[in-house]
This record gives structure tokens, C-alpha cells and sequence, in this order.
């Protein structure tokens, strides 16, 4: 391991190759590891460690954060979350979605004023504008939002598996949205996530869950 990448980055382990070779997320071309931490690349000689997050433990792991560090979140790193996002299931393959990728200081701080709870985006190492056609009818409006719904959450997983948090916000203040983002016409913000490393604790597979008991919520065969 070098030694710029031997102490602890804001994730789960620092300077982690992904366990394959992986190709490029967006060519499909080439054959190297990323650094899961620091999103270098590495070669296939390198020897992989064991350490490395899985699907399961990365939907386990995923959690709203608020508050991040000031450490940027790599290239390569965040156009793998994007590229989660762009592969997201959508009805009829419509793929209603564009993702305007914010890394600039002062326009996530603007940002962070399309909704009142959206404070978090302020202080984030980037933010996914999560951008869509404004829906035509009822049927279109119920359609978009199942299909956002899948990729905002395929993004959020496939950060936390980078040990790379993230917090969700609605926009409501599309005038802002629009300045500061410069959307076209026919085009609204739909949800801003903010992205960048967790400032309180690295993500872990979270054992006390807030959630209802699996036998409340799971119905066989009938309710």
C-alpha cells in the first residue's frame, strides 16, 4: 500500500481495491481495480484484500447523512454512484432521469436553498441534481415518481458500498433550481442528493435498526 494512502480516509478501510477487476462505468473498456477510498486505479497485478464491502452489507450500511468532512469524493468514485443511478430499473424503459453533478462551493450552497431542509447539501463534497420532465399527466406523475425513486436509491447504495454517504432532499424552490442549475424548459428538480464522506462515524452495517419487525411487515400468501 502507498503511503499516501495508509491512513484512514472517512470510510470503512483506506486505499480498498474493489474484490474484481472492474471495467470502465461508463466505456465498459479496461481491466484494473478502484481504490474503494480514494477511487485510484490500480492494475491487475495488484493482490486484492479481503476487506471489501458486499451488496448486502452495503444496503445494511446505508444511512441519511448530514454532516460530511471536507475530503473531495474522486472521479472515478462519483461517476460510479452516477452511473448506478443511470442503470436504475425504469418503466418502460423509460429513463425519465439527467443528473446534474454539483461540486462547486458556492453553487451547493445556493443549492441547498431549494428546500428548507436541504441544509446538509450546503456543506457536502457534491450533490446529484436528480432532474426530470415535468410529468404530462396522472399516470406519467405516478410512473416518474417510481422511476426516481429507483435511481436515487440505486445511487445511495452504490455510495455506501464506496463507504461514501449521502442525504436526499426534495426541491421546492424550482426558480432557485433553475438558476442555479440552468434547466430548460419542461425540466424541474426533483430531489437533490448530497454526497461526500460522513463526518460523525465511517458507514457500517447498522445493527439496531429503526425500523418495524420483519414479521409485522412480512404478509405470506394472504394479509
Amino acid at each position: 500500500m502507498d503511503a499516501t494512502h495508509s491512513t484512514q480516509l472517512g470510510g470503512f478501510v483506506s486505499c480498498r481495491p474493489s474484490a474484481v477487476p472492474k471495467a470502465d462505468p461508463l466505456s465498459g473498456r479496461g481491466n484494473y481495480q478502484i481504490c474503494l477510498m480514494c477511487g485510484c486505479r490500480r492494475g491487475d497485478a495488484v493482490e486484492v484484500q479481503n476487506e471489501v464491502m458486499e451488496t448486502w452489507d452495503a444496503l445494511r450500511a446505508r444511512r441519511n447523512v448530514r454532516k460530511f468532512t471536507a475530503q473531495p469524493v474522486p472521479d472515478e468514485a462519483l461517476n460510479q454512484i452516477l452511473e448506478a443511478g443511470r442503470r436504475a430499473p425504469s418503466a418502460s424503459n423509460w429513463q425519465p432521469w439527467d443528473f446534474v453533478l454539483v461540486t462547486d462551493r458556492t453553487q451547493l450552497v445556493e443549492l441547498a436553498k431549494v428546500w428548507q431542509g436541504a441544509g446538509h447539501v450546503a456543506g457536502a463534497a457534491a450533490a446529484i441534481s436528480i432532474v426530470a420532465p415535468v410529468p404530462q399527466d396522472d399516470r406519467q406523475s405516478a410512473l416518474l415518481q417510481f422511476d426516481l425513486g429507483q435511481a436515487t436509491y440505486a445511487m445511495t447504495v452504490a455510495a455506501a458500498d464506496l463507504g461514501i454517504g449521502t442525504g436526499h432532499a426534495p426541491a421546492a424552490d424550482q426558480e432557485q433550481a433553475r438558476a442555479v442549475l440552468g434547466l430548460p424548459e419542461g425540466r424541474f428538480l426533483a430531489y437533490v442528493l448530497s454526497v461526500g464522506y460522513p463526518a460523525d462515524r465511517p458507514l457500517a452495517v447498522i445493527d439496531r435498526l429503526n425500523r418495524r419487525p420483519f414479521d409485522e411487515v412480512v404478509h405470506r400468501g394472504r394479509w
